[in-house]
């Protein structure tokens, strides 16, 4: 593989790995360097390293390998997510029946937020899709709904992180001001973006809580401004909240625990 950017290492370490995914009893050592075509002292040597790890298992000395339950603590972040956004496609949908503007699904994961899902809605005059977009925490108000309600000393090291830069001239960046918007989340139940992000749009969200009652994400509605007025906001705001309870109440019924990574 001619690739200046390629470490041969890691794909024997790649390969020794995907060479006992389909082998729960194991391989022995001799097996391995067979199956991979690797001599046994670099075989022994990877073996030996992500066993230390608790990415390999061996029973004894001179027994055989298979993988390690961390493989198991790996996937299961990927897993997580997954469940989060295949719950929550009902609700989502639901929110664009209703009011016929975009609704978006943000998850907590290794300390940012990040869009997972959208449902556009069929409207003509509507908002381009954020998938995979990282949240702003202090702007926007799926971010919004999310860090109103991490523990007090997260927001504090995010008001301190020098982050909060301005995205429109509408965008508040003063440490005091964002942590009174947090402030208002807590209070209201719901967040609020005024053109903050995107120059033209108006965008509402409530918080997500999984069965530990720890904030794990959050929904939000998209409306282009030329639609947007106190009423309907008032009405999405409502609804919103509402969904999101039910959501949360789900996710606590089913004993989901999210996984936010490290």
């Amino acid at each position: 593989m001619p690739d200046g950017h390629y470490i041969e290492l890691v794909g024997k370490v790649v390969r020794v790995a995907e060479t006992l995914r389909f082998e729960p009893s194991g391989l022995s050592l001799q097996d391995l360097a067979n199956r991979t075509g690797y001599v046994k002292s670099s075989v022994h040597r990877i073996l030996q390293s992500l066993k230390r790890h608790g990415y390999i298992e061996q029973d004894a000395a001179g027994g055989k390998y298979r993988l390690g339950i961390q493989f198991l603590v790996l996937a299961t972040g990927l897993v997580s997510r997954m469940e989060l956004v295949k719950m929550g496609q009902p609700y989502l949908e639901e929110l664009v029946e209703r009011f016929n503007e975009n609704a978006y699904l943000a998850e907590l994961h290794r300390g940012k937020g990040i869009f997972v899902d959208v449902h556009e809605a069929p409207s003509e005059l509507r908002l381009t899709s954020p998938r995979l977009a990282e949240v702003h925490f202090h702007a926007t108000a799926a971010g919004k709904a999310i860090a109103a309600f991490l523990p007090d000393e997260v927001r504090a090291a995010m008001l301190h992180d020098g982050n909060q830069r301005a995205l429109t001239v509408h965008t508040k960046t003063d440490p005091d001001e964002i942590e009174r918007d947090w402030s208002e989340v807590r209070r209201a139940g719901y967040a609020i973006n005024d053109e903050e992000t995107v120059l033209g749009a108006a965008f509402l969200a409530a918080p997500l809580f999984d069965s530990r009652m720890r904030v794990c994400g959050s929904i939000s509605v998209g409306v282009p401004k030329a639609r947007f007025s106190p009423t309907l906001a008032k009405d999405i705001a409502v609804y919103l909240v509402d969904a999101c309870r039910r959501f949360s109440e789900k996710l606590s019924a089913t004993g989901y625990v999210h996984i936010t990574g490290s």
